[in-house]
């Protein structure tokens, strides 16, 4: 079968809403694997793009209909989806509005008279950041090692991608190393906004499905994770606060870390707040930021690490 009839081939499955495996494709049709896998990367990739799901070695068409459905028959859902991505990407959701303007009417979202956003929390990825922040999903998903150039010519290769993260305003990439380890970990967390390139690595990723030990403590990490200065290598340790009364219920109403939990209320109407970190970074500028309105009652090496913070900010006024 030559390669024209054999894409023409593989659209009418995919057009017919099949999931087309290129293993079992490939031995159907008695041809190599990699001809097959050409196919799909050279001919139908670049024309359906995003719209092409790759499923572990298998793909299928999602069909557009999927999301005017949503759109049409679900206007909450809609709704909020869309009000979320003017905050996260502005620019798309106007390139978005410009293109759906009559959706954008129907669901009552023109905010630009309602609304005004000033600095958005959301860190704008760079165009190249955009689209390396793709490819990381994809490699999650297809569980590949990776390799990446880092700002100031920082090399990594053959790396675990864990999880995308979005912490304090910015996102980052959490990975395994397997050549570089710094304070005894091979754990690290990228700025994805100082990511230069990335691709996949050539070799098996031999520990994506097995009990690699590195890799399941830093999973169990990640679902604890609360600031970039969360680190691994260290024990986490019980902070204790006492908030005044004047605030308190700010801090009844948002957690300013995920570990924070409010203790009780004292006589006086204060309240008593906790919180797990593994660094002091996490919760020295929450306590800073509601001074004098707040003390440290445990531990004391913190409660003396932020009187010697006032004392050097007063004698520099």
């Amino acid at each position: 079968m030559n390669k024209v009839t054999r894409i023409l081939f593989i659209l009418e499955k995919l057009l017919s809403q099949e999931r087309v495996c290129i293993k079992e494709l490939a031995s159907f049709l008695g041809e190599n694997i990699r001809n097959i896998q050409t196919d799909f990367k050279d001919a139908l990739k670049p024309y359906f793009e995003d719209r092409l799901i790759n499923e572990k070695g298998c793909y299928f068409l999602l069909k557009r209909e999927y999301f005017y459905d949503l759109f049409q028959h679900n206007h909450k859902t809609s709704k909020q989806f869309l009000q979320l991505l003017s905050i996260v990407d502005s620019d798309l959701y106007n390139k978005f509005k410009k293109e759906h303007i009559e959706l954008i009417k129907a669901l009552k979202l023109d905010s630009s008279t309602i609304y005004q956003i000033e600095n958005s929390p959301y860190e704008q990825l760079k165009n190249n950041n955009k689209k390396i922040i793709e490819q990381i999903e994809e490699y999650i998903y297809q569980q590949n090692y990776i390799n990446v150039t880092y700002r100031n010519d920082i090399y990594y290769s053959h790396c675990i991608p864990l999880k995308i993260l979005y912490l304090k305003d910015n996102w980052y990439l959490a990975l395994l190393t397997t050549n570089n380890i710094d304070n005894n970990s091979i754990f690290k967390k990228l700025r994805i906004n100082f990511i230069e390139k990335i691709q996949k690595s050539k070799i098996a990723p031999t520990h994506f499905n097995q009990d690699y030990a590195e890799k399941i403590k830093a999973e169990e990490f990640l679902k604890n994770i609360q600031s970039p200065f969360s680190d691994m290598v260290q024990q986490p340790y019980l902070v204790k606060l006492q908030v005044s009364y004047k605030v308190a219920r700010y801090f009844k109403s948002k957690k300013y870390l995920k570990s924070q939990k409010v203790l009780k209320t004292l006589e006086n109407d204060d309240i008593l707040v906790s919180y797990e970190i593994y660094h002091e970074l996490e919760i020295i500028p929450i306590i800073q930021q509601w001074i004098p309105h707040i003390q440290v009652i445990e531990p004391l090496e913190l409660k003396e690490k932020i009187i010697r913070n006032i004392k050097k900010f007063m004698k520099g006024l």
